[in-house]
């Protein structure tokens, strides 16, 4: 793996820099890349995933923000094998990186804008064989928890319907430079058959009304939006709450509301 210049991490792009070479070749065997993969990278940082993935790859895609960072990789070792996009990863149009193959999606999100981003990112499931995050450990949890669990809520149930879940291992502070002051997890999300439009956005709605009121009854969370009529039709027990519920009873009750 070629060396790379070191830059000084910007608080403001929340940059924790992994550098344990343990950990990236765990990392690298839990993704198990195939030469033809088309993989894009979120974040590569100083490339010390990009690297090791080239070892195993023709070519990758990475988007990386931080204009000193992007400078270093386009004008560093192997950068013919990089399509490099300089732009924010939340504003970006990830169908644009899909060419005929499903795009395999690696990325060490910013802590601070994890949720929106992985929100961001299942827009784009179709485009998507399978997507492995590095995440802030309490996010991973709260992404691959099940019903009657404390931290079971919106993200859990709004990914899951979405993706099957799955998390690996879980990476401590000292991997990373500077070392951040959580622990952080891999995950992997594989897309599942896209919700029909309609259904999708009637999910997001009940999602957003139960776990706000999380602890109420869903006869009294989703006033409003579904009758005790329709919530016992949808086979559902009136009387439970939010963190009760499975994916599949949500989205029972997205169709209820549909209907």
């Amino acid at each position: 793996m070629p060396e790379v210049k070191v830059t000084n991490a910007r608080k403001r792009f929340s940059q924790n820099f992994l550098h344990d070479k343990n950990i990236i070749n765990k990392i690298i065997n839990v993704i198990s890349p195939n030469i033809k993969d088309h993989i894009l990278e979120i974040g590569p940082g100083h490339g010390a995933l990009t690297y090791a993935l080239l070892d195993k790859i023709n070519f990758i895609e990475v988007i990386e923000i931080d204009r000193d960072l992007a400078k270093l990789m386009i004008e560093g070792q192997r950068s013919e094998k990089i399509l490099l996009h300089q732009t924010d990863a939340l504003k970006y149009n990830f169908s644009s990186s899909y060419k005929n193959k499903k795009i395999r999606l690696i990325g060490n999100l910013p802590y601070h804008i994890s949720t929106p981003l992985i929100f961001h990112i299942i827009k784009y499931n179709q485009y998507f064989s399978d997507i492995h995050l590095m995440l802030q450990k309490e996010v991973a949890e709260r992404v691959v928890s099940q019903p009657n669990s404390k931290i079971y809520g919106r993200l859990s149930v709004a990914i899951q319907a979405r993706c099957n879940v799955q998390k690996f291992f879980d990476i401590k502070p000292n991997a990373f430079y500077p070392a951040p002051k959580v622990m952080s997890s891999i995950i992997k999300l594989t897309p599942k058959a896209p919700l029909e439009d309609q259904i999708d956005i009637e999910l997001n709605q009940i999602l957003i009304a139960a776990f706000n009121q999380r602890r109420k009854k869903i006869t009294n969370s989703l006033k409003g939006l579904l009758t005790i009529d329709q919530i016992k039709k949808a086979n559902i027990n009136p009387e439970c709450r939010p963190e009760n519920l499975t994916v599949d009873d949500f989205l029972r009750l997205s169709k209820a509301r549909n209907k």
